[in-house]
């Protein structure tokens, strides 16, 4: 009967670990501009990893282009960055201006030297990240 209860609690130990690592979750770290200054919005800590695979397969794919930030361009809307990565030594941050009118999302990185103005539904999928 101990045996048993031995057993029964390796396997209920072992299907937890299981359920638990299939449940990864990225954390993010989002600054928003508001009036003069970024004030530290959100450090999302269960964001499904769905969505962030998505958004790092959208940044990745993304067609960057070389870029030189213009004097007199407004703040960026948002500023992101993957915490996870900063393990891997290779942390990027994401600066974000969102167009409201084509509802299109425009971010920049590698401090404003890339760019890459995404279409409607990849914008979609960022913005719902951040929000």
């Amino acid at each position: 009967m101990k045996r048993k209860s031995i057993l029964l609690a390796l396997f209920l130990l072992s299907i937890s670990l299981t359920a638990g690592c299939s449940t990864k979750q990225e954390h993010i770290s989002i600054q928003k501009y508001i009036g003069k200054t970024y004030i530290f919005e959100a450090y999302k800590e269960k964001i499904e990893v769905k969505r962030t695979e998505k958004t790092k397969e959208i940044i990745e794919k993304a067609n960057w282009n070389e870029f030189k930030l213009e004097k007199g361009r407004p703040k960026a809307d948002f500023i992101f960055y993957f915490n996870d990565d900063k393990n891997e030594g290779k942390i990027a941050v994401y600066y974000v201006w969102v167009n409201p009118d084509k509802h299109l999302v425009e971010l920049t990185r590698d401090e404003h030297s890339l760019y890459v103005q995404l279409n409607r539904k990849d914008s979609e999928t960022i913005l719902r990240l951040l929000h």
